[in-house]
């Protein structure tokens, strides 16, 4: 891992696609709670709790199958023999083991793969665990803030792994899918549309994100890009596969200057909030691929930083190949450790649309986060032709909650491009605009909207926690043609006004990440979800163009 501020010119890249469904959830006047559709089952092991909802009845029923590809995963390209027959894999709801790795050890025993055990407790030695594994493990990554360490052992020895009494879950560690300024010239309508511009110039509550400190875990970002240059970006590598600091990918720097980005020479395209200093931690290389493993030793870094750099909000617009209950995910845990200790986690939705499995996937299903949907504001200032993207995941969480929680726009956003040989720029030409900007569309352009939203309300109310950042958000936000929920669009201008006043608290209830049922050892999904699902190809999110 190494910090750095001197970079090389590098290339862009990254689009989503996929789609999901949503329904998200605005508080009351003092309290902002996540609408449940279902009951849940009980108290977890840390306080937390998990829904035993969705048979594999409904599941065989409402669940699209998927293809399965060598190309671009590990896991995908060893396949060793056929798969077992539909119904002839049984699963022990009791084993502390996700449904992907149980299927796994009937289906392929001998395949080793990489898994993240969360252990019971900080006391419970690492090494021990491996040892205790039958021709033993070798530890190959510890993340001390979640109590989690990377094992690569055959699959059968995971369900040895998941009767160790220090074991407290096992998750695949598979991959990631890739969420005073003059306005006279802007090129772009979302700082519009949030009402972003009104509160760059109000002369009472003017504010473009100066002093204010956010932390980007991405593919990287081009510092030497004009409107990226300067002091406030810092890069960080924490991915020991990737070649360099440099975005050679795409999708980073886009999201960067979708929070930070100014055309100084010409004022065409500028980002929500301007003056943010931006934390960019490189955590996938240019193909745009990164493990769970990859994604948590950068929530690693913005942990043990955080103080250091004064860093008060994330934006992580990618999700998890695998869905997993919030209750059981190590990446849920990592940024709800961050949301607790003062870090404000936005993440995009995903491009799902209204798929049954739209809202399964961590970071976003977690309900402490802010999880952002797209809205096509059709490139104009005006409320009345916004609607909602097809394409942007809402729906219920395997945990009972809708998501996402506030939609921006996100379809069709210009910002800087990272270089022309960027991994972006080479698969979409057509694109780029005004030789150093890229064109791109998804949910992963909606959330650093958010994002900059909130750097704008720190730089005036320092003193704002999350929750209170998530209850401005979710209450101030605008109502829209045909929306479909009550996920509001942002608008900066409101929660700028209300900030001052009584402030309300999301999130209340709302039980964190801490484990399984310990009564019904209850573990989601069944058989029919994991025939189809447990041999996907997974991508970062990829942005689509809705031309």
């Amino acid at each position: 891992m190494r910090t750095t501020n001197q970079f090389d010119p590098l290339n862009p890249a990254m689009q989503d696609q996929h789609a999901g469904t949503r329904a998200a959830e605005t508080g009351l006047a003092g309290a902002h709670r996540p609408r449940k559709a279902t009951r849940r089952t009980g108290l977890l092991g840390g306080g937390a709790s998990v829904m035993s909802a969705l048979s594999a009845g409904s599941l065989l029923a409402t669940t699209i199958a998927r293809t399965a590809s060598a190309e671009g995963s590990d896991n995908a390209k060893e396949s060793k023999g056929p798969r077992p027959p539909a119904g002839t894999i049984t699963f022990d709801p009791k084993l502390p083991v996700h449904p992907a790795l149980q299927y796994g050890a009937a289906a392929e025993p001998s395949r080793k793969v990489r898994v993240l055990v969360q252990k019971t407790t900080h006391r419970a030695s690492s090494e021990a665990i491996a040892r205790a594994v039958k021709g033993h493990a070798h530890v190959i990554e510890e993340f001390g803030f979640i109590k989690t360490l990377v094992l690569e052992v055959p699959q059968r020895a995971v369900l040895q792994l998941a009767r160790n009494p220090n074991v407290r879950y096992i998750s695949p560690d598979g991959p990631v899918k890739k969420n005073g300024i003059g306005t006279s010239q802007l090129r772009t309508s979302y700082p519009f549309t949030t009402n972003a511009t009104k509160v760059w110039n109000d002369l009472i509550l003017g504010a473009t994100g100066k002093g204010v400190t956010v932390a980007v875990v991405d593919t990287g970002a081009y510092p030497t890009h004009p409107d990226l240059a300067g002091t406030k970006l810092i890069s960080v590598l924490v991915n020991p596969l990737a070649t360099g600091v440099l975005d050679d990918h795409g999708h980073g720097t886009h999201v960067v200057g979708i929070i930070a980005g100014r055309d100084l020479l010409y004022g065409r395209y500028i980002g929500v909030a301007p003056d943010t200093r931006v934390i960019s931690i490189k955590v996938a290389g240019k193909n745009g691929m990164a493990r769970a493993s990859d994604l948590l030793r950068g929530l690693q870094w913005v942990f043990d930083n955080r103080k250091l750099y004064a860093i008060r909000a994330m934006n992580l617009s990618f999700s998890n190949a695998t869905p997993e209950s919030y209750a059981t995910s190590p990446v849920a845990a990592a940024v709800e450790q961050l949301w607790f200790n003062g870090v404000a986690v936005v993440t995009s939705a995903g491009n799902r649309g209204t798929a049954a499995d739209a809202s399964w996937y961590a970071p976003g299903n977690d309900p402490f986060v802010i999880t952002v949907g797209c809205l096509d504001d059709n490139q104009t200032a005006a409320l009345s032709d916004n609607s909602l993207a097809p394409f942007s995941s809402r729906g219920t969480t395997q945990d009972g909650y809708y998501k996402p929680d506030v939609v921006a726009p996100g379809r069709k956003i210009v910002s800087p491009l990272s270089g022309l040989a960027a991994w972006l720029a080479l698969q979409s030409p057509t694109r780029i605009t005004d030789g150093t900007y890229l064109r791109l569309t998804g949910t992963s352009m909606a959330a650093p909207v958010v994002t900059g939203i909130i750097a704008l309300l720190l730089e005036r109310y320092p003193h704002l926690t999350p929750d209170q950042l998530k209850w401005l958000l979710t209450t101030t936000g605008m109502t829209y043609p045909g929306q479909p929920d009550g996920a509001r669009a942002v608008d900066a201008l409101a929660a700028m006004k209300r900030a001052p006043g009584p402030l309300g608290t999301a999130n209340q209830g709302v039980v964190p990440n801490g484990g399984i049922d310990p009564t019904t050892k209850t573990v989601l999904w069944g058989q029919a979800y994991w025939d189809q699902a447990y041999w996907d190809q997974a991508y970062w999110d990829q942005t689509i163009d809705l031309d």
